[in-house]
């Protein structure tokens, strides 16, 4: 691309606004001369070459970057979800400006802070800080306590106006329809409550951060030592601001850490300012960062922030938890020698068989896609375990059921004490008796049951009795 060059000293600063302009017309790029008439004078442009931005890719290499310097809009713009405003692989330098200073009207250096890219290098999600802004401004408006009634809750009768028939007259409704009174509406306003509203701690903490990020590559981004002042007065803090932000400054927002990086002084000074709001780490969020256009953050308050950011996700239990004392991922087991051995040794042999494709034939059908989501991908097709039952086995025989029923029945009652020798022999007597007598009633003869019935044989008994 061709730009213009002024030839001629005497050009003013109005031609030097206009040249990159007519730069830019197709008329100007085919001619190599061009002439300026301009109040009167005449002004000679030559060519000058002007080099054009190239694309951002992930594959940059590392370059400083100060806020306010980002790549190429175009990209950003069409990328805006994925693609960083500083670009990738950007090192990230904010220098540390000291705020009291009377020596001259430049802001004075102290040195430089290098930020991280997970923080003030990510995408600008324009989506994300649109929720978080409403979020912040139902949170603010709270429960609303104005109620209006409803045109049925309105004292008095709901009666027609009058009767139409017979009258002559246009037709009315009911004495409290919508719109015939003051205060009656079809939609009235009920008590609420705005701040109901939730929003995920995580959409939160990417919020803070996608706005961080922002302020870095709109350049609102200030670091100061400390806001230890000397005076109260409100002339002096509106003088080391300006000095630092420049005197377009709309609003800022002074973050600190706490009473270390700030003293009361500092305080009385800030606060008859009304576009200057002073706030501790706890209270930022993207409401703030949004409502005023500059950040000014000490160290201590930019290291605690950066650390509250980082333990954000350890806090709430989002990051990898393991099972080892320190909480240290553990340590990949090695390999067993001879793990793969009979692996190694089926695959030489499937190779160095006589019929390979039969082998492989043979195998395949013996293994199957596995179904489920978890565990091997193939399992055996022909499971030896399928039709196998559990049991409950138990570790004592079961006993018999009358072994169970003994105890109702057992005789707890002691035996009786040993018998006599004279009874035991009485008894004794008594059963042989008793034998002889069945001896007397018993048929010897054979003969004698064949040829007689056992009428006669039954008769013939009692008579031996």
């Amino acid at each position: 691309m061709w730009g213009v060059g002024m030839m001629s000293n005497a050009a003013t600063p109005a031609v030097a606004r206009l040249a990159p302009q007519l730069s830019r017309h197709p008329a100007c790029r085919q001619r190599l001369e061009m002439s300026v008439v301009f109040s009167g004078q005449r002004f000679m442009c030559a060519p000058v070459p002007m080099t054009r931005q190239d694309k951002p890719t992930i594959f940059d290499a590392p370059a400083t970057r100060p806020p306010g310097h980002i790549v190429e809009v175009s990209t950003v713009v069409r990328n805006w979800w994925c693609f960083p405003a500083v670009g990738f692989n950007s090192i990230l330098e904010v220098p540390v400006y000291k705020l009291e200073s009377f020596q001259s009207t430049e802001p004075e250096e102290i040195g430089t802070v290098q930020l991280p890219n997970s923080v003030f290098g990510l995408p600008l999600r324009k989506d994300i800080l649109f929720r978080l802004y409403w979020y912040h401004r139902r949170k603010l408006a709270g429960y609303d306590k104005s109620m209006q009634l409803y045109h049925w809750e309105w004292p008095g009768s709901n009666k027609k106006v009058r009767s139409q028939k017979n009258s002559g007259k246009a037709r009315m409704g009911r004495r409290k329809s919508i719109g015939k009174w003051a205060g009656v509406h079809a939609h009235p306003i009920r008590p609420k409550d705005w701040g109901e509203i939730q929003l995920p701690r995580r959409y939160i903490w990417k919020g803070v951060k996608a706005m961080l990020s922002t302020k870095y590559a709109q350049g609102s981004l200030k670091i100061v030592d400390n806001f230890n002042v000397e005076s109260h007065k409100t002339k002096y803090m509106v003088h080391h601001l300006r000095k630092i932000l420049g005197r377009r400054c709309r609003s800022a927002l002074l973050v600190h850490e706490g009473n270390v990086d700030i003293n009361d002084n500092a305080r009385w000074a800030c606060a008859q300012i009304p576009s200057v709001r002073r706030e501790n780490v706890e209270g930022v969020n993207v409401y703030k960062l949004l409502r005023y256009h500059q950040l000014v953050i000490t160290e201590a308050a930019l290291t605690k922030l950066l650390k509250v950011i980082s333990n954000y996700p350890h806090k709430h239990g989002w990051v990898q938890r393991f099972a080892t004392p320190d909480g240290r991922p553990a340590p990949v087991p090695q390999k067993v020698p001879g793990w793969n051995s009979a692996w190694i040794a089926r695959k030489e042999r499937l190779v160095n068989a006589e019929f390979r494709a039969r082998e492989f034939f043979q195998e395949t059908h013996k293994w199957k896609w596995s179904p489920e989501l978890k565990g091997p991908l193939k399992v055996p097709r022909h499971d030896l375990l399928a039709g196998f039952r559990i049991k409950d086995f138990m570790m004592t025989p079961e006993k018999p059921i009358w072994d169970k029923l003994e105890s109702l029945y057992a005789d707890d009652e002691p035996l009786e004490d040993d018998i006599d020798i004279d009874e035991f022999d009485d008894l004794v007597d008594a059963m042989d008796g008793i034998s002889n007598e069945g001896e007397d009633r018993l048929i010897e003869d054979v003969a004698e049951i064949r040829t007689q019935s056992l009428k006669s044989l039954a008769d013939g008994w009692k008579l031996r009795q």
